[in-house]
């Protein structure tokens, strides 16, 4: 009853001295507002340092532009070392689609929508095991989600099945941090 009430006097104390009720709430923070297009976007900040922890991602490393970067962890595959690559791009998911379907032959299949957003998933059969995900976020943009084993120097490989699961769990997460969808 004691610890009670002085958890009571902190937290009146804290909320007249600083002004914020948050203090003394055990409520998680709300979610940080949605960027309005891909340009406020930078890849290797997609993820917050919680996130990063929470994933087991580390090594941020721009790839080509500042429009996508990887990521090395071990989370979706335990004992083996992943990547985890996000693109950000300057054509809508219908172009991608097109251009990789009837280019490289990739095999593309629409996912259930998230919160209105239109997602699919490449499982294109290949040397490396991989799963990608393509978010599609307006009319002239997206953005592309891939997991892979990372250069082969684990002693276990993932099956593209293992690497599609974790994708799957990250997916909602991913959804809410691009541009809101525009109806």
């Amino acid at each position: 009853m004691r610890g009670s009430r002085d958890l009571l006097i902190a937290c009146i104390t804290l909320m007249t001295v600083g002004g914020a009720l948050t203090a003394c709430s055990s409520e998680p923070p709300p979610p940080a507002p949605r960027p309005s297009g891909i340009a406020q976007i930078k890849a290797c900040d997609f993820f917050t340092k919680d996130e990063l922890d929470e994933y087991q991602l580390h090594d941020a490393a721009r790839l080509t532009s500042s429009a996508d970067c990887m990521w090395q962890g071990t989370k979706f595959f335990e004992g083996a070392s992943t990547a985890l690559v996000l693109t950000l791009r300057d054509s809508s998911a219908d172009k991608v689609l097109a251009a990789l379907g009837t280019s490289a032959g990739e095999k593309f299949s629409e996912r259930p929508a998230i919160d209105g957003r239109r997602i699919w998933r490449n499982t294109t059969p290949g040397t490396d095991v991989s799963c990608a995900l393509l978010f599609e976020i307006d009319g002239s943009s997206s953005a592309e989600l891939k997991l892979s084993e990372f250069l082969g120097v684990s002693d276990v490989e993932p099956t593209q099945q293992d690497l599609c699961k974790g994708l799957d769990e990250l997916a909602p997460r991913v959804e809410g941090k691009l541009p809101a969808v525009r109806g």
